[in-house]
């Protein structure tokens, strides 16, 4: 029974290879949003020769002499591999591909299983202490197709669980844990954590918070020791004496600016008052009034001179009498 078993698959496999009729099977793994190109293997695809492409049997692509028929965004080269653009997880699956010449006979038909994955997301390893030692865990493991290993001190480990547990014997100070996340595609490693545990019972710890946590106090009390030295009322020291220093500036050219125009409307004042005092002056002087208009008669003055009688001649007015005012003349 055996013997004819074997008879029978040697003849099928000499009778694929004698009519051309090879398959072959793999699994292509790509990324998702990646470019794919499932390959025909028979050199450049002539004019007369028949192609079609099947997605999980369903057709996708077809040609015939030049009608070509085609379902979704799939292409295919001139070799007759089939192109698929920005790929995705729902497009995994079987693909076959058949070429044929234009008497209708079978010349190549292959298979190819196409299988797309999400590049793995970077792990985070926590710590549990426990009373007989720690436990470890590797996450997020949210996919079948992720393998996990551990590393100790950088030696692997042969754990292959999302979940570790190290004894209190076999843990010694200054031990580091680290978890890699891998898929065909793609590995990411976590950071080394050393787990601390204290005395008053079992607690739980994401050992990468914890190294933020302590980088960043570090961070903090090394940014509050610089801050002491260079703030001044709670900003950077050169800050603010660029600040003090424009504003100095400016007060004084503010200052200088209000001293001028005061200056300016002092002499102004003084000016006018000046030119007030002498206007008065010079209207109050004797012959002041000639100034505005044409000089006099010389001779009409003289002769009104001659003609008027000297103070000395003129007749003095008569005395008070206690009886009353004189009578008029």
């Amino acid at each position: 029974m055996m013997i004819n078993f074997t008879l029978i698959l040697l003849f099928n496999v000499i009778f694929i290879f004698s009519s051309g009729k090879f398959v072959s099977s793999s699994c292509i793994y790509k990324a998702v949003g990646e470019r794919v190109a499932i390959r025909l293997d028979i050199g450049e695809l002539q004019e007369e020769n028949d192609l079609v492409w099947t997605y999980n049997i369903s057709r996708v692509y077809s040609k015939r002499r030049s009608i070509v028929k085609k379902i979704r965004d799939f292409n295919v080269d001139h070799y007759g591999s089939l192109i698929l653009e920005n790929i995705q997880k729902n497009q995994s699956g079987k693909y076959e591909g058949e070429v044929h010449d234009k008497d209708g006979k079978l010349i190549k038909k292959t298979t190819h299983q196409l299988c797309v994955q999400e590049p793995v997301p970077e792990p985070t390893v926590m710590f549990e202490c426990v009373e007989n030692g720690v436990n470890l865990s590797c996450s997020p493991l949210n996919s079948s197709e992720v393998s996990v290993s551990w590393t100790k001190n950088g030696e692997k480990s042969d754990t292959t669980r999302a979940a570790l547990h190290v004894s209190s014997s076999e843990l010694t100070p200054g031990d580091t844990f680290s978890c890699t996340l891998r898929n065909m595609i793609s590995n990411k490693t976590a950071t080394d954590v050393q787990p601390k545990c204290s005395d008053t019972g079992p607690h739980a710890t994401n050992a990468n918070e914890d190294s933020k946590k302590e980088e960043n106090s570090n961070n903090k009390n090394i940014n509050d020791g610089v801050s002491e030295k260079k703030l001044l009322f709670g900003l950077d020291f050169w800050w603010m004496l660029v600040i003090l220093t424009g504003g100095a500036s400016f007060l004084l050219v503010l200052f200088i600016i209000c001293l001028v125009c005061v200056c300016r409307c002092c002499r102004r004042n003084k000016r006018k008052a000046k030119e007030e005092a002498e206007f008065r002056l010079a209207f109050l002087m004797p012959g002041a009034q000639y100034d505005y208009t044409d000089q006099p008669d010389v001779q009409y003055m003289q002769k009104t001179d001659a003609q008027r009688p000297s103070k000395s001649l003129r007749p003095l007015p008569p005395l008070p009498s206690s009886r009353g005012p004189p009578a008029p003349q």
